[in-house]
């Protein structure tokens, strides 16, 4: 090596030492990176443990009564796992830190608050919830006598996240039970919910959905992935298979009529006014927010109007 080769190399390795991270900044690094590595860890783990539930019934085993989805959901994967492993994958889940958005997809994770109100509306016909920071709450009358209340979540898992795994905990079992709520969602991530609560699903094919769950729902929430009037008309399509048609039998059990609350753009709401037109939605006066904020003005339109929840705007 030459002089001036020397000379250049000992310039590199001086330049290298000044880009060095300082000490607490790489310790800081590796900390996240560590987080980073038992996050994935643990998802696959929930992962295989679906994956075992799902073959247990079979891809087209989708039902609110199958005795074997119930106990699908209940056995582990059969790979010794402790319900130590059980318990922290659930712990896990009571949070949206473990999926990341994939902007790819659309996808924009609503605040807790906004999962907050929205889950208030979907619980209402069986469950008042106070406001989003207090636990509060208070059964409706009667709820005992009521049938099931069954809640179709349309890519918008925030939601079923905290709906099934923040609220849902803290209600009393009388009322917790009679809840059934089932995301239909194109990432499959999700299906780590568990078979009785996850649905693949993809606007482009709306009618594709299982047999066993047309006409089942209750109450719909639906944020279509695209602003698109494409988009928005084929998830009205899906709405429509899964909400119950309404029956003279209704008032005689306390029912109230199937409801139906769609989070999208203000710029789609002609779309949405008009798709939705027969459900009696209209615009409330709700603006869901987003995690890390979304430029495009978002708003909720529903069938009800809940007080506690929200009003129509004038």
């Amino acid at each position: 090596m030459s002089e001036g080769d020397r000379t250049e190399y000992s310039k590199i390795e001086e330049e290298d030492d000044d880009l060095k991270l300082p000490a607490d900044t790489l310790a800081l690094l590796q900390d996240f990176q560590q987080t980073q590595s038992s996050k994935l860890a643990m998802f696959e783990k929930m992962q295989k443990r679906a994956e075992a539930r799902f073959d247990a019934i079979g891809t087209d085993g989708f039902s609110f009564d199958d005795e074997e989805v119930e106990k699908a959901e209940d056995d582990d994967d059969g790979e010794g796992e402790g319900e130590d492993e059980e318990g922290e994958g659930e712990e896990a889940l009571k949070s949206m830190e473990i999926f990341t958005e994939d902007w790819n997809l659309s996808q924009f994770w609503y605040t807790d608050e906004t999962a907050h109100r929205l889950s208030a509306y979907l619980l209402e016909p069986l469950v008042k919830l106070g406001k989003y920071g207090s636990d509060d709450y208070e059964t409706v009358e009667g709820y005992e006598s009521k049938d099931d209340l069954r809640i179709a979540i349309l890519s918008a898992p925030t939601v079923h996240q905290y709906l099934t795994r923040v609220i849902l905990p803290k209600l009393p079992k009388g009322v917790s039970k009679k809840v059934h709520a089932v995301v239909f969602e194109h990432d499959t991530r999700f299906a780590v919910f568990g078979p009785k609560q996850f649905v693949h699903y993809d606007f482009n094919a709306p009618m594709r959905i299982p047999a066993a769950v047309k006409e089942r729902f209750d109450s719909v929430l639906v944020d279509p992935p695209f602003l698109s009037e494409e988009c928005q008309v084929k998830t009205a399509i899906t709405v429509r298979l899964l909400l119950r048609k309404p029956s003279e039998e209704d008032a005689a059990k306390g029912r109230s009529r199937p409801r139906v609350a769609v989070c999208t753009g203000q710029k789609v709401a002609d779309v949405i006014l008009r798709t939705y037109r027969g459900y009696g939605v209209r615009c409330t006066d709700f603006r869901p927010e987003h995690r890390n904020g979304l430029q495009n003005e978002f708003r909720c339109f529903a069938s009800e109007a809940v007080e506690g929840v929200w009003g129509f705007e004038e």
